[in-house]
């Protein structure tokens, strides 16, 4: 009697028998399977399954520092600014 065989399980089916040290003839044979169709389904699902997938990559957030700027009694707080605005404002403070 046939089986059914997912996408998922002829995947798993084709990446168990890439780690084996077997001939796929043994493989089959061990399995049940049809070593021609193996091969058939093997070709197509690497046809169309990439080795390298994307993978989502999701963006951190910018490096920020909170600082203390504190001249004579003046004292600046600049909680969560990004170094580039702290270096834009140290060098407008020194002009």
């Amino acid at each position: 009697m046939r089986k059914y065989r997912t996408k998922a399980e002829w995947l798993s089916l084709i990446n168990e028998f890439e780690q084996s040290n077997q001939s796929q003839a043994e493989f089959c044979s061990v399995r049940g399977l049809n070593p021609k169709y193996f091969s058939l389904r093997r070709i197509k699902l690497k046809a169309i399954s990439p080795k390298d997938p994307f993978v989502e990559v999701r963006p951190t957030p910018a490096d920020t520092t909170s600082v203390v700027i504190q001249y004579g009694t003046v004292k600046v707080h600049l909680p969560t600014t990004s170094t580039q605005v702290i270096a834009q404002l140290v060098k407008a403070l020194a002009a």
